[in-house]
């Protein structure tokens, strides 16, 4: 019988990649101490897992304020992310395309381990604007993509997920039909203040679900119908870049974002 992962966990490499994730969420610098009080561990074990990530040069230490912030190498495994995957390098030029033809910020967001992660995200070109979700991670159940990707778990994973019956689980459990059936969501300002989402799922090899694209829009000036033909049409064509079942798309729309990925990510 296969074991969990989760039994190959190593605590100590754990705790690290937390330190990392947290120096990720700091504005600037954070202390020890701070660190410490954030994640639960004894000041001495952060302070040994600091020493380690600034010898190998993913975390980087003030002389003057002593706090710590993320390392150049951290940037580096971002960017090699980057190069070498398929899903980003298929979707950038067509979420580009998405940006510029909607006026507004489109993102690819993917699900992993209960919180919605952007790999690619085009800002609008507006003044004013839903800003790009770099570097950004939300809880799942809390935003309106992240209900969308949730739905589409297997029911196996997905009762136990929702089996705290919190006020999100129920909303999920309230549109799961709905969600599943159309593999879209438009949330007008619930989950996020003053913002419309409208989200779509995108499919690879096997026409497995792999993420959704999302459109965000300031609430004032959001055109819902004229967005989804768009979403649309860029999610057809990303599913059938990665290995989808065939659907039919506008090949002059398909033809304008066929840019080659290599020369957006060999800069």
């Amino acid at each position: 019988m296969k074991r969990e992962k989760a039994n190959y966990l190593i605590q100590s490499v754990s705790h690290a990649l937390d330190v990392l994730e947290e120096l990720a969420k700091a504005p600037i610098e954070i202390g020890v101490t701070q660190l410490s009080k954030i994640l639960k561990l004894h000041k001495n074990n952060v302070f040994r897992l600091l020493a380690t990530l600034e010898l190998r040069g993913y975390a980087r230490q003030n002389p003057e304020t002593e706090d710590y912030s993320l390392g150049v190498k951290a940037l580096q495994l971002g960017q090699a992310y980057l190069t070498q995957s398929k899903l980003v390098a298929r979707a950038y030029p067509i979420l580009k395309h998405l940006a510029e033809t909607a006026g507004e910020t489109a993102s690819l967001a993917v699900l992993q381990n209960g919180h919605i992660q952007y790999p690619v995200s085009i800002e609008s070109k507006k003044p004013v604007k839903v800003s790009a979700r770099v570097a950004v991670s939300f809880p799942a159940k809390q935003s309106a993509v992240g209900r969308l990707l949730t739905a589409q778990l297997a029911d196996a994973v997905l009762a136990e997920i929702l089996a705290t019956n919190t006020p999100h689980d129920a909303a999920i459990k309230n549109q799961l039909n709905e969600l599943r059936s159309s593999g879209q969501i438009i949330d007008r300002g619930a989950t996020e203040a003053d913002v419309v989402s409208i989200a779509r799922v995108v499919r690879g090899l096997n026409n497995e679900i792999v993420g959704a694209i999302e459109i965000i829009v300031p609430q004032y000036r959001a055109k819902v119908e004229a967005a989804i033909p768009l979403l649309e049409e860029a999610a057809h064509l990303l599913s059938n870049a990665l290995g989808a079942q065939s659907v039919a798309i506008n090949t002059t729309v398909e033809k304008e974002v066929s840019i080659s990925a290599d020369a957006r990510f060999a800069k």
